[in-house]
């Protein structure tokens, strides 16, 4: 029998590795190798991995031949192997959340192209594509006048409130009955705003005749006297005037004509 210089225990003599601690055993003048023993480990060992004895890899760390026959994953780092954690594993875990982070950059950038879009929307519909501002109410009966002195009913369009389903239909009404008319000036005799209460009169009108709410903050009543001239059942050219009051309501900051409101000039 031999003794085991590393742990002490008996090792038969055909034996060439300890049973116990793994050790390899050489006969020399009785003892063991020191050398042969760290040979022997860094054999059984070459990754210089901890391994806890006990745990159930001694017996596979006993034979050579049955060491490599088990699977160490050489991305396993510190720690004993038992717990070791793979490499993989935490770049599995990264890689996840760096998938999750990708997706919500993704739907981050489409959130950003779909305000963009909608703001492109609102600034081509609101300005470019939209009918011409009328900025005052002087502006809004110089359109109204051109618009029966040429009987063009886009003109009259102009003037006549968006909210209306059919914004033709009143403005050819109005060159229908000033068709014989031609206005060669005309005063503006009086200008008065109406009063709120009055607003809210004129919003339920229009929001019952038409369904819509025509939220508006200014609005006046305009009396104006045209000068002009007609064609009468002979066909003779006369000149006539006559005086109409006429309410302009600012809506969408355009000034627009309340067609509710409108009496034809007693020029005919």
């Amino acid at each position: 029998m031999k003794t085991c210089h590393v742990c002490g225990c008996e090792v038969d003599d055909r034996e060439l590795i300890c049973p116990d601690c793994g050790a390899t055993v050489v006969k020399h003048s009785g003892t063991l190798s020191i050398k042969s023993v760290e040979d022997t480990k860094k054999k059984l060992n070459p990754m210089g991995m901890t391994v806890s004895t006990g745990s159930g890899l001694t017996d596979i760390l006993r034979n050579e031949s049955e060491f490599d026959n088990v699977d160490v994953d050489d991305d396993y780092f510190g720690g004993s192997i038992p717990i070791g954690l793979s490499k993989t594993v935490i770049e599995d875990d990264g890689k996840k959340k760096n998938d999750t982070g990708k997706v919500l950059v993704k739907v981050f950038k489409i959130l950003l192209v779909l305000a963009a879009l909608y703001g492109l929307y609102f600034v081509v519909t609101n300005y470019f594509l939209n009918r011409d501002i009328v900025d005052s109410y002087d502006e809004a009966i110089e359109i109204y006048i051109e618009a029966i002195n040429d009987n063009d009913v886009d003109k009259m369009v102009k003037i006549i409130p968006s909210y209306l389903n059919d914004q033709s239909a009143p403005a050819e009404a109005i060159l229908a009955d000033m068709q014989n008319v031609k206005i060669t000036r005309y005063d503006v005799l009086e200008v008065t705003d109406l009063t709120d209460d009055e607003k809210v009169e004129l919003q339920d009108k229009i929001k019952l005749a038409t369904t819509k709410t025509a939220n508006f903050k200014e609005a006046v009543t305009v009396r104006v006297r045209f000068y002009g001239t007609t064609i009468n059942h002979s066909g003779q050219e006369i000149q006539k005037n006559g005086e109409v009051e006429l309410i302009f309501i600012k809506f969408k900051d355009n000034w627009l004509l309340d067609t509710e409101s409108y009496k034809s000039p007693d020029i005919r």
